[in-house]
């Protein structure tokens, strides 16, 4: 009887540490990576904190590539319209999957993916929390 209790607690335990956590799979039973989701294409500014952006400034994104480059395209008000800056690129890595450092006209910006989805993704600076999101504007 003590090796039938000891065996069923036994099967318990593996049960928890046996069952995966795919219930929210994307239907491949695989979960893209955040580099996968970083790469996604576009990401549009959303929102700064501190601060705010504009209707202008929420037309401007940053788009990283599978092979560590990225693009960045800016747009700010001049004279009532909108304009953009032009588009830059540099180079990014991520390391730990959340930590990326940003090579950007010479000067490296460090940040961490607070959050990452298909669609939204939550960063933070030393000096501020940006949010991006898919959509323009």
């Amino acid at each position: 009887m003590k090796t039938y209790k000891q065996l069923s607690i036994l099967l318990v335990i593996l049960s928890f540490f046996g069952c995966s956590n795919d219930d929210d799979n994307n239907g491949n039973g695989n979960q893209p990576t955040n580099r996968e989701l970083l790469t996604s294409g576009k990401w549009y500014n959303e929102s700064v904190t501190p601060g705010s952006y504009n209707d202008c400034e929420k037309t401007g994104y940053i788009q990283f590539s599978d092979n560590g480059t990225f693009t960045i395209e800016s747009f700010d008000l001049n004279a009532g319209n909108c304009e953009s800056f032009g588009i830059e690129t540099g180079t990014f890595t991520l390391s730990n999957d959340i930590n990326i450092s940003v090579l950007f006209e010479g000067e490296t910006i460090t940040a961490v993916i607070v959050t990452i989805t298909e669609n939204s993704l939550t960063i933070t600076t030393d000096e501020e929390t940006i949010i991006f999101d898919k959509t323009e504007g």
